[in-house]
C-alpha cells in the first residue's frame, strides 16, 4: 500500500507548507483554541500566551510535531474518503449483519504488519476486499483508530465492523504468509552420506 508511505513521505519533503497549513488552522479556531487555554489556565493572559506559543511550534522543524502533521493529515483524509463510498459500504454492511466471531480479540496491526501493509500492492487489496473491509483494515488495523470509533465513523452496527476486519486480517495474514513462502529459497534437499565403518 503505497499511498500509506506515498503521503507521509510528502508531507514530511514540505515541511514548511505544513507549517502554513498548520498555522492556518491555529488563526482559523483562534476562538476554541482560547477556550480550552482559557478553561484549562484559568488565566486569560496566559491562554493567551498558550496560543502563541503553540502556534509557534509550527514555525519548529521539530520531528513530534511533522509526525503529528502526517498522523492528522491521514485521518482526515481517510475521513473524506469514507464519506465518498458511505453509499457502497451501507450496500455491503448487511453481508456482515449476522457475522460471528469467536476470537473477538482484533487489535491493530503490529509495526511490522503494518510495515509489510505498505509493501502491499493498493490493486490487490481492492480486488480481494470488499470495501467495508477495506476501510476498516486501514482505520484500525492501521491508524489504530478504535473499533467503537470505526462504527462512528462508518456508520454500521459494531458486529458489522468486527466482521468486516476479521475478514480483512484473515486476508491480510493468509496473502502475507504465501507472499513469504514465495520468498523465502528453497531448501536444498538433504544428502545422506553412507559410510562404511572399517573394521581394524
Amino acid at each position: 500500500m503505497h499511498w500509506l508511505r506515498a503521503g507521509a513521505q510528502k508531507l514530511r519533503a514540505r515541511g514548511t507548507a505544513t507549517t502554513v497549513g498548520a498555522q492556518t488552522a491555529f488563526a482559523e479556531q483562534r476562538e476554541s483554541l482560547y477556550r480550552t487555554a482559557l478553561i484549562i489556565t484559568g488565566n486569560s493572559m496566559l491562554a493567551e500566551q498558550c496560543i502563541i506559543d503553540a502556534g509557534s511550534l509550527t514555525n519548529t522543524n521539530k520531528y513530534a510535531f511533522r509526525e503529528w502533521l502526517v498522523q492528522w493529515g491521514q485521518l482526515a483524509t481517510a475521513r473524506v474518503a469514507v464519506n465518498a463510498v458511505r453509499s457502497s459500504i451501507r450496500e455491503i454492511t448487511a453481508q456482515y449483519a449476522t457475522w460471528n466471531c469467536s476470537h473477538r480479540k482484533h487489535k491493530p496491526l503490529s509495526p511490522a504488519e503494518i510495515e509489510t501493509c505498505r509493501e502491499l500492492d493498493a490493486q490487490t487489496v481492492i480486488q480481494q476486499l470488499d470495501v467495508l473491509a477495506r476501510a476498516v483494515f486501514v482505520l484500525h488495523g492501521c491508524q489504530g483508530v478504535s473499533l467503537s470509533e470505526c462504527v462512528h465513523l462508518l456508520n454500521v452496527p459494531i458486529p458489522c465492523a468486527i466482521g468486516a476486519y476479521c475478514t480483512a486480517l484473515q486476508w491480510y495474514r493468509g496473502f502475507t504468509e504465501s507472499c513469504n513462502e514465495l520468498r523465502q529459497p528453497k531448501a536444498k534437499p538433504l544428502v545422506l552420506e553412507w559410510f562404511r565403518i572399517e573394521e581394524n
